[in-house]
């Protein structure tokens, strides 16, 4: 079977709601950064970041799985709809896409950005770190986030207060510049071309390694180490295995899906994944075995009936709706509370200025964010329709239910479809 949607509209059900609790788990991994690089003397907060306790390992991981989750998110549901757009018209429209994306992410971005680099610094500082960078070069950081470069930033002398999250959307930006390309010319070959890109990703992250641990200082040192950490950042791995996801789907090959159903395999993801939150870890690989785990939920969460998380409501769809926002204001949002907070003092009370920093930093996340899909966002995403050839969809009120089966009649998994009424 194929994966079809009626009147063109493509919707994965539940996949608003993965979206809507990644983008809130950054919150709280920022929030435990942004206390590190605020604390000052006599203050009587301190950071769970800088050690290697148990709770310090859990919001560390906060923010770095769900940016993984993103990723290989991000890989199958584009891939997902080039794949339906090649099957409807023969070819992929890369003005089209471009420009769907760019209505989609530049709007927010760009506003996050100059916020980032002028209010920010002037009046809701924290740790001296807004000041630093518009000392240093400030024109060369505005330059690389400017051109959708904001990764080439983070291993820099300076930090981005703000607008430090921005790196992964430059990631997907650059992704997305080639994807149009590779499927529109690889459509028939996929799964080699996938295959062989995670292949060199890996290669030339262990040779860039190998080479900055044996060169030992000097120039060849200095490329090799830096290439190594901007290498990292660039996780197209993680988008492939995301690609490989839907490629299968789309394909309907039936003994992949079911070894992606089994709940075997599921429950030992679920596992893998609640592992990855307390348990650090570094090896060759490790990005592929987080992109294995979180497709294998991406799929059975919106694909698979049997699956016991179960994100596809009306509610999640709104959260899921406003989860970009959500993701792109909340260092905004905690830097203006911990800078307000600590200009009236009320660091000196770690109880009652963690209770309103929480409290105030998800709420307030959650407000402008909301805001923010509503009155701004709003207007470019209806600008976007007219550059869809396949539609995707975030509503969810009148739904069918497709219902796959195999040869003997049994269940397998069903694909929600928004009908028109």
């Amino acid at each position: 079977m194929e994966q079809k949607a009626t009147n063109d509209r493509i919707y994965f059900g539940g996949l608003n709601g993965l979206r809507f609790f990644a983008a809130t788990a950054v919150i709280f991994h920022h929030v435990e950064q942004y206390k590190l690089w605020a604390q000052r003397d006599g203050a009587s907060y301190s950071s769970v970041f800088g050690g290697n306790s148990v709770l310090s390992i859990f919001f560390e991981a906060l923010g770095h799985k769900a940016v993984s989750l993103f990723f290989v998110l991000s890989g199958f549901l584009i891939t997902y709809l080039l794949l339906a757009e090649v099957r409807k018209t023969n070819t992929v429209s890369l003005k089209k896409f471009y420009m769907r994306r760019i209505l989609r992410i530049w709007p927010v971005y760009y506003a996050v950005i100059l916020l980032a680099f002028t209010i920010v610094p002037r009046f809701f500082d924290i740790g001296h770190y807004g000041q630093d960078m518009l000392a240093n070069n400030v024109w060369i950081w505005f330059g690389l986030c400017f051109m959708m470069l904001p990764n080439l930033v983070r291993y820099n002398s300076v930090e981005l207060v703000g607008g430090n999250q921005t790196w992964s959307v430059g990631v997907e930006e650059q992704f997305y510049i080639l994807w149009p390309w590779l499927v529109r010319s690889f459509h028939k070959n996929l799964v080699r071309m996938l295959i062989m890109l995670i292949i060199v990703k890996l290669s030339l992250g262990i040779i860039s390694r190998l080479i900055a641990n044996y060169t030992g200082a000097g120039t060849i040192h200095t490329i090799a180490n830096k290439f190594h950490l901007y290498w990292g950042l660039f996780k197209i791995e993680q988008m492939a295995i995301g690609a490989l996801g839907a490629w299968c789907l789309f394909k309907n090959k039936e003994k992949v899906l079911n070894f992606l159903y089994n709940p075997f395999l599921v429950w030992g993801s679920a596992i893998t994944c609640l592992g990855f939150f307390f348990v650090e870890y570094s090896f060759v690989g490790d990005t592929l075995l987080e992109a294995f785990v979180f497709l294998v939920i991406i799929i059975n969460v919106s694909t698979n009936p049997a699956c016991m998380l179960k994100f596809a409501s009306p509610k999640f769809n709104t959260l899921g709706n406003i989860s970009y926002g959500i993701y792109m204001y909340h260092t905004l949002v905690i830097a203006v509370l911990l800078s307000s907070l600590q200009r009236i003092g009320l660091d000196q009370n770690a109880v009652l200025f963690n209770s309103i920093l929480y409290v105030g930093s998800v709420f307030g996340t959650f407000g402008l964010a909301y805001l923010s899909y509503n009155y701004f966002e709003s207007w470019f995403l209806n600008l976007k329709e007219k550059f869809m050839v396949v539609k995707s969809s975030s509503k969810a009120e009148v739904i069918v239910k497709e219902v796959v089966k195999d040869s003997q009649g049994e269940l397998k998994s069903t694909f929600e479809k928004p009908v028109s009424v």
